[in-house]
């Protein structure tokens, strides 16, 4: 593409693409170049690299018209000569156009709700309803600019989306309110805040209230089909969605219905006895010595663990008590002979003020520091499987079993609702499969 005083060409540089712009030198055009994003001027080749996007793309054509119309400012073009403005239907009902309206255009575009400019990139976008683009079209035609336009809400097979992300809208105040008065945990909080924010954005053209059931439907297939997320995000999806519907509106369930995604049935991971041994007996420091063995020897999650007190180890019963846990329920774990004595020894070295485990300034131990002290001393015991604080969790549970413990018990200790959930560590007990005698054994081979 050349014009009287401007080469373009596509240019390979530094492993990326860009489009390369010679251009003479006190054109008067520099000056919007420069104006773009990312542009780079390199010295040897005399040239402008500008990021190759179709943003820039449409960038570069005006430039090119501009200078034409520097050169020929007289010149009529005809109707086939007349080059049309592009624009876009996106997902989540939103048009996007990158070219100058006219004022009418964006007066028009900031009449509406939820218009968003964005400078960088140099577009405009606000929510599509067919009223919405019959009244900026006619605007457009007044002022004798042709559009095409192009719908890209239709669904395809990759995960690629490049349209531009919606002007964000928050989880409503009401929401948050609701979450904090029912008393859910501040990781439900945030994760339930977070769905919600991304869901009001895709449909940010609409209040709550508006968004119909058939909406939600079709936001639950966008995750699935261009987001292609797990089945346990879609779940929060819905988890989410459902609570603002029927906690904060206080709609009823029945003329709410989503059908939930089957989930997937993977067994934990576990580590055995003999692993478990050899990643104890190599960690030197006592605190993360007390830590590892409650995780293991009290089944704990690892909010359980951060959590614990000193007033709930029960040292004369020899049990733990882990108050509040998920679920809002509270429970009793054994406390291990071997933990016990690790743990006097513990507290008396370093006599922690509220927590078993503290931070360097007191307060709460971080989860962070706790899941990678577990990586670290698991790759130091030589253990190749992916081991997290829950595989401690899962291989307390096993080894019990495996010890012939009741499954009854052991929902308890795990603090389990149900016996379902609990029943999966019969899966995976080596106890249990060792005694299962294989019908092949039996053929004289």
């Amino acid at each position: 593409m050349k014009s009287s005083d401007i080469e373009v060409k596509n240019i390979f540089h530094q492993n990326k693409s860009w489009i390369g712009i010679h251009i003479s030198y006190g054109h008067p055009l520099i000056k919007d170049i420069k104006s773009i994003k990312g542009r780079q001027w390199i010295p040897r080749d005399k040239r402008w690299l500008i990021p190759d996007n179709s943003t820039n793309r449409a960038l570069v054509k005006e430039l090119l018209e501009k200078e034409r119309s520097m050169i020929f400012p007289n010149a009529l073009k005809t109707q086939s000569q007349r080059e049309k403005k592009r624009l876009y239907i996106l997902k989540g009902n939103r048009i996007q156009i990158s070219f100058y309206p006219g004022q009418e255009g964006i007066s028009y575009i900031k009449s509406l709700a939820y218009y968003k400019y964005h400078p960088e990139k140099k577009y405009w976008i606000f929510p599509y309803k067919e009223s919405h683009l019959e009244e900026f079209k006619e605007i457009l035609k007044r002022q004798n600019i042709e559009i095409k336009v192009i719908d890209q809400r239709g669904f395809s097979n990759n995960n690629r989306d490049r349209s531009p992300t919606p002007p964000k809208r928050s989880c409503p105040p009401a929401a948050i309110a609701k979450l904090i008065e029912l008393r859910y945990s501040k990781a439900t909080i945030n994760i339930y805040s977070h769905m919600l924010s991304q869901f009001f954005s895709y449909y940010y053209d609409k209040t709550p209230e508006d968004i119909t059931v058939e909406d939600i439907k079709n936001y639950l297939y966008y995750l699935v089909k261009e987001k292609e997320v797990s089945e346990s995000t879609q779940n929060q999806a819905i988890n989410a969605i459902k609570f603002y519907y029927e906690k904060v509106l206080g709609r009823k369930r029945e003329t709410y219905y989503i059908e939930r995604p089957r989930r997937q049935k993977q067994l934990p991971t576990v580590l055995n006895k003999q692993e478990i041994s050899a990643l104890i007996k190599q960690i030197k420091n006592p605190k993360h010595k007390i830590i590892i063995s409650l995780i293991y020897s009290g089944g704990l999650r690892l909010s359980e663990m951060i959590n614990l007190r000193k007033r709930d180890i029960d040292f004369e019963a020899n049990r733990i008590h882990i108050v509040q846990a998920k679920g809002k329920k509270d429970r009793y774990v054994p406390l291990a002979q071997t933990t016990k004595k690790l743990l006097r020894e513990y507290l008396n070295l370093f006599n922690p003020e509220e927590y078993i485990v503290e931070g360097l300034h007191g307060g709460k131990y971080s989860a962070t520091s706790i899941q990678n002290l577990v990586k670290k001393f698991a790759r130091e015991a030589g253990i190749k499987k992916t081991v997290t604080p829950h595989t401690l969790r899962h291989s307390f549970a096993t080894h019990l079993l495996e010890n012939g413990t009741d499954l009854r018990y052991i929902q308890h200790f795990l603090g389990h609702s149900s016996s379902k959930t609990t029943e999966i560590y019969t899966h995976i007990s080596k106890t249990a499969i060792d005694q299962i005698k294989n019908p092949l054994d039996d053929l004289d081979l």
